[in-house]
């Protein structure tokens, strides 16, 4: 009898385990999705506003020749500065930053009175190198040979490349005729030589005529060939 009860014992049947669905991975992507969008815009911000900050600091400490790059959190300089900035100083400020991690100084220095003086010499050996021998004036007027304009136009590229520097034209002439006659001419040759650099761009305050008449001969005036090289146009730096 037991047995019987036994056979027919209620058999139940539990359901299966329900799979997941599509919906967790919809919503997974959807929040991936998301959260790049929110992220990406923020990544390329930090970067730009890191960059602002440190070139505000950079102009406002007015330190010529300094550039500034971002990677990521990093700033970078470059270029090359005055030996005189303290760079240690400028690496501190754009650390305290907030949000740069590193400062990597790639800055190079420089002597800028060295290159004053470099530049200088420079000049001067290129002004010594113009033949104002060749510069000379039709008989009897102010007007400028040819031949006078081959040599001026050395001068001219010169002063344009060195508009820091200033020269003097010097006129003189030679000890014929009365002294204040001389003298003028001197001056309106000098000014002749003035006029054709600043009608070709030279600046007009780098250009210095001056007529000292006869009275600073370079070669004996009782004989032809002395007079000729006492009449002349000099060209000289003004420091």
């Amino acid at each position: 009898m037991i047995r019987g009860m036994q056979d027919h014992a209620l058999q139940l049947e539990l359901p299966e385990q329900d799979q997941p669905g599509i919906w967790p991975w919809v919503i997974g992507t959807i929040a991936a999705v998301l959260l790049l969008i929110n992220v990406i815009p923020l990544s390329e911000k930090i970067p730009h506003s890191l960059f602002n900050k440190a070139q505000s600091i950079i102009s406002g400490a007015n330190i010529e020749g300094a550039l500034v790059s971002v990677d990521g959190r990093d700033l970078i300089l470059s270029g090359t500065v005055s030996q005189t900035i303290d760079r240690d100083a400028l690496v501190q400020t754009l650390n305290n930053i907030d949000g740069v991690r590193i400062v990597e100084d790639n800055m190079s220095s420089i002597d800028p009175e060295a290159i004053k003086r470099q530049a200088q010499q420079d000049f001067l050996t290129a002004l010594s190198a113009v033949d104002t021998s060749q510069v000379a004036f039709e008989p009897g007027s102010v007007s400028l040979t040819e031949q006078s304009k081959t040599s001026l136009a050395q001068l001219v590229q010169l002063l344009r490349a060195y508009p820091q520097y200033r020269i003097r034209v010097a006129g003189h002439t030679d000890n014929t005729g009365r002294p204040e006659v001389n003298l003028r001419i001197s001056k309106q040759r000098a000014q002749a030589v003035a006029n054709y650099l600043l009608q070709r761009s030279v600046g007009r305050d780098q250009v210095i005529a001056q007529g000292y008449g006869a009275t600073r001969p370079i070669a004996s005036n009782e004989a032809a060939a002395g007079r000729a090289r006492n009449r002349r146009i000099e060209i000289n730096f003004i420091d």
